[in-house]
C-alpha cells in the first residue's frame, strides 16, 4: 500500500544513481553505450519491483499469535514444534496467497489472548502499546541541563564580532534565546534526540521485564542496544513515577498509552517505533489471529479470532475442543481457515457502481480457496485515512453499505460492483491519496435477524436524551433494483422488528459502460485480457401513446434504462422505515449477518405530533364543510316552505360551527408549540416540515370555509320575514 510517488522517486534515484557510469560509458562505442543504458534502467525497475508488488500478485501477510497454558503441558521445544506445524498447514491449505508467520504472542498481550480472548478488543490491544514521555516541570529541565549543560560559548571571529556590533540588543536576545532553546529539554522532540542526550529511561517493573523479552531479537541493532542499556526499572507505581516525572527525580520514562492519560499534565509524548510493540506489528502484518489454547475438562479448548490490521477490526471468536494433543496443530488451522475474510481494494467509486481489484487474486489456484471472490459475493467497505507517517487517524466501517461484486472486467482480479448504501456518495468522498478504501468480504449468513430503531440525539437540543426507541414506525422491504414494497410489520414499544427473509435475491444494478465516470465505464477497455459483459434484458418496449379526443396524444412515458441482474449469494435486501407521512430511512441490509441490526434516526416526534393534529384539523374541516352543506340545504328548504321558526334554529347550528377564524388560530398554536425553542433551537429540517404542513393545512381551510354563506343565509331569511 505504499504510495506511488514514493516508488517513481525510488526509480529516479535508482537511474540517478547509474549516470555516473552511463557518463562513463558515452565516451566508449554505440553498443557499449546502449547496453549500459539498458542495464541501469533495468536495475531502476527492478528495484521499483521490489518496492511495491502489484495488489494482485501481493500475498496477505500472516502471523498467528499463540497463547498457551502450562495446563496443556508443552515444554519450551514441544511449544515450538507446534508452532511450526501449524505453520505447514497454513501453508499447506493457503499457499502463495498467505506469507505466514507464527510465534508466541507478545508479551505484553500473552496473558489477554490467554484468558480474556472473548472480549479483546483492537483499542485493548493497542492500549499496550509503549509510549516515550518526559517530564515538562521547570524542575526536571534544570535537571536535564544539569546532566546536559551547554557547551561552552566559543570565541567569535573577528568578522562575527563585527557583525555583532551592527545588531540590536533584541536582534542578540533573539540569538541567546534560540541558543538556550537548543539546549533546553524543550528541544528533545524525537526519539533519536532522547536517545543522544537523556542517560535513562524508567520503567514500572512489570512491562521493565516484559521490555527486556520482547527486545531480545533487536539487540544486533546498536540503536536498540542502546537503548536497552538506558533503561532503568521503576520501583514505584504509575503515581510515584508521575511524582517523579513531576519533581524532576526522573526525565524520561516509558508508560502503556492507557496509563498516559493519568501523567499527561507532568510530561509531554515523543513519538516512537517500539518494532516489538503491537502498533509496529499491525503495520507489518495484514492478518493476526489471536490464538488462545487451554484445557477445558478432558478436552483441549482453541480459540481464535482475525484482527484485520488494515481496517483495525476483531471479528468473532471460534472454537473447537479436541481430545489429543497432536490434533491442536489441525484445530488451529481450520479456524484460521474458517475465519479468514478475503479483502478487495476500490478503485474507483460513483453513487452506485465501483471497481474492485481482488487482493492476491493472480495466487489462488481455484474457486474453492478461501481467499476466493466471485460473482454475487457481497463485501463490507471500510475507509482508513493516514498521517503522513502511515498511521492511522480515521478508520471507518460505513454503516448500513454493501458492494455486491456484479461483472467481472478481466480474467484475474477485477471486478465491477453495485453499490447499495444508506447514505449516497460516502465512498465517492472518501477518495484522497491518504485514504484507502478497502471491502472485506461477507461470510455466510443463517438465521434471522432484529432492526432496533432508536431516535438520534439532535445537534440543536440542549437536553440529553435516553436512547429512545421508535415505536410504530412502519417496515417495507424491496429487492434492490426492483420496485416491488411489501410491508412487513412496525417496530414494537421497544422500536425492534424482525427481519425473517432468507431467500437469496436476484438484484438489478446499473449497466457500468453508462457510468459518467470514465474509469468505471471504460474499465475493460484498459486491461489486457478483458472479459464480455453479460447479456442484459432487453428494455421494455415503449407504450404506444392514445389518441385524445382532440387528435392529439398522451405525453409518452419516460423509458428507464436497463439494467443487469445478477443472484446476490446472501440475503440482501432494502428495508424502508416509514414514520407518518414521511420516509426515514433506506437501509440495505444481510438477514443473519449480526443478530441485531441498529439504526439511529433523526428524532421527527415533534414533526409527527403537529402532523397528527393537522391531519386532525384537516379532518374537521372535511367534517365542517359537510354539515355546512347539509345545514345550508334545510335552511334554504325550510325558507322556501316558510317554516321560518326552524330555519332560523338550523341557521344557529350552522353559525356555531368552528369558523375560518377559530381553525386558523387552532393551526398557529399547533405551530407554536412543534418550533417551541425551551430544549433548544429546533432543527432546520423539522421547521421546513412543519411549515409545510402548516401551509397545506391553511390552504385547505382558506379554499373550503372562508366563504360568505353564512350572511346570504340571514339575508335571504330576512327578506322571507
Amino acid at each position: 500500500m505504499e504510495d506511488s510517488s514514493a516508488m517513481n522517486e525510488l526509480a529516479i534515484r535508482s537511474i540517478t544513481e547509474c549516470g555516473i557510469g552511463i557518463k562513463s560509458m558515452l565516451r566508449g562505442r554505440g553498443a557499449v553505450v546502449f547496453f549500459g543504458v539498458i542495464s541501469c534502467v533495468f536495475f531502476a525497475l527492478a528495484k521499483t519491483a521490489t518496492a511495491q508488488t502489484p495488489w494482485e500478485n501481493d500475498p496477505y501477510r500472516v502471523n498467528v499469535w499463540m497463547s498457551v497454558s502450562s495446563s496443556v503441558g508443552w515444554d519450551e521445544m514441544a511449544e515450538e514444534a507446534a508452532h511450526r506445524e501449524v505453520l505447514q498447514r497454513i501453508d499447506a491449505s493457503f499457499g502463495g496467497v498467505f506469507n505466514s508467520r507464527v510465534q508466541s504472542s507478545p508479551d505484553s498481550l500473552y496473558g489477554s489472548i490467554l484468558y480474556r480472548i472473548d472480549e479483546l478488543s483492537v483499542e485493548q490491544v493497542i492500549a499496550r502499546e509503549m509510549t516515550l514521555v518526559v517530564g515538562k516541570s521547570d524542575e526536571a529541565k534544570a535537571k536535564f541541563l544539569e546532566l546536559n549543560p551547554p557547551p561552552p560559548p566559543r570565541e567569535l571571529t573577528e568578522e562575527e564580532k563585527l557583525a555583532r556590533e551592527k545588531m540590536s540588543k533584541q536582534q542578540i536576545q533573539e540569538i541567546e534565546d534560540a541558543a538556550a532553546r537548543a539546549a533546553s529539554l524543550n528541544s528533545v522532540r524525537t526519539f533519536e534526540s532522547a536517545l543522544e542526550r537523556i542517560g535513562d529511561f524508567h520503567v514500572l517493573a512489570l512491562p521493565y521485564a516484559g521490555i527486556q523479552r520482547d527486545i531480545a531479537p533487536f539487540l544486533q541493532t546498536p540503536t536498540w542496544q542502546k537503548f536497552k542499556d538506558k533503561l532503568r526499572s521503576h520501583a514505584g507505581n504509575i503515581e510515584q513515577l508521575k511524582t517523579d516525572l513531576d519533581k524532576g527525580n526522573i526525565i524520561a520514562a516509558l508508560v502503556n498509552k492507557s496509563e498516559y492519560e493519568l501523567i499527561k499534565g507532568v510530561c509531554r509524548k515523543i513519538p516512537a517505533r517500539l518494532p516489538w510493540q503491537p502498533e509496529a506489528l499491525l503495520r507489518d502484518f495484514d492478518k493476526i489471529y489471536l490464538t488462545s489454547i487451554d484445557r477445558s475438562g478432558e478436552f483441549y479448548r482453541v480459540r481464535v479470532k482475525e484482527l484485520d490490521s488494515v481496517v483495525r477490526r476483531i471479528g468473532p471468536m471460534r472454537t473447537l475442543l479436541v481430545a489429543r494433543r497432536q490434533d491442536i496443530a489441525t484445530a488451529v488451522e481450520h479456524l484460521v481457515r474458517s475465519l479468514f475474510n478475503p479483502i478487495v481494494r476500490i478503485e474507483e467509486t460513483d453513487n452506485s457502481t465501483a471497481v474492485l481489484r481482488v487482493r492476491a487474486a493472480s495466487l489462488i489456484t481455484s474457486d474453492q480457496h478461501p481467499a476466493f471472490i466471485g460473482l454475487g459475493d457481497v463485501l463490507i467497505p471500510h475507509i482508513r485515512r493516514d498521517d503522513s507517517s502511515g498511521n492511522p487517524t480515521l478508520v471507518q466501517t460505513l454503516p448500513f453499505t454493501y458492494i455486491v461484486a456484479t461483472e467481472k472486467v478481466d480474467a484475474t482480479s477485477l471486478f465491477y460492483g453495485a453499490i447499495f448504501t444508506a447514505r449516497r456518495g460516502a465512498l465517492t468522498a472518501a477518495k484522497n491519496r491518504r485514504t484507502i478504501r478497502v471491502g472485506v468480504k461477507v461470510p455466510p449468513a443463517s438465521g434471522t435477524s432484529d432492526i432496533r430503531l432508536t431516535f438520534r440525539q439532535s445537534f440543536y437540543s440542549n437536553v440529553k436524551q435516553p436512547n429512545v426507541g421508535v415505536t410504530g414506525a412502519e417496515i417495507y422491504l424491496r429487492t434492490p433494483g426492483h420496485d416491488d414494497l411489501v410491508m412487513l410489520g412496525r417496530t414494537d414499544w421497544r422500536g425492534v422488528s424482525t427481519l425473517g427473509e432468507t431467500k437469496l435475491p436476484t438484484i438489478k444494478y446499473d449497466i457500468p459502460s453508462k457510468s459518467t465516470n470514465p474509469s468505471i465505464a471504460q474499465a475493460r477497455e484498459m486491461v489486457l485480457e478483458p472479459v464480455p459483459p453479460p447479456a442484459y434484458p432487453a428494455p421494455p418496449e415503449p407504450e404506444q401513446p392514445e389518441a385524445t379526443a382532440a387528435g392529439d396524444s398522451a405525453p409518452a412515458k419516460v423509458e428507464k434504462p436497463p439494467k443487469g441482474e445478477i443472484q446476490a449469494n446472501l440475503p440482501l435486501y432494502l428495508y424502508y422505515v416509514k414514520n407518518g407521512d414521511t420516509l426515514l430511512a433506506r437501509l440495505p441490509i444481510i438477514t443473519g449477518h449480526v443478530p441485531v441490526e441498529e439504526a439511529q434516526l433523526p428524532d421527527d416526534r415533534k414533526r409527527l405530533e403537529a402532523e397528527a393534529f393537522l391531519k386532525g384539523v384537516q379532518n374537521e374541516v372535511l367534517d365542517i364543510v359537510v354539515q355546512r352543506k347539509i345545514l345550508e340545504a334545510r335552511v334554504k328548504t325550510r325558507i322556501e316552505k316558510k317554516d321560518l321558526v326552524e330555519a332560523e334554529k338550523n341557521l344557529e347550528d350552522l353559525k356555531r360551527l368552528k369558523s375560518y377564524e377559530k381553525l386558523f388560530s387552532e393551526v398557529e398554536a399547533i405551530q407554536r408549540r412543534a418550533l417551541a425553542t425551551e430544549t433548544g433551537q429546533p432543527n432546520p429540517s423539522l421547521v421546513t416540515k412543519v411549515e409545510n404542513l402548516v401551509k397545506s393545512t391553511r390552504d385547505m381551510i382558506q379554499m373550503w370555509l372562508q366563504t360568505t354563506t353564512v350572511n346570504d343565509l340571514e339575508k335571504k331569511l330576512e327578506e322571507a320575514r
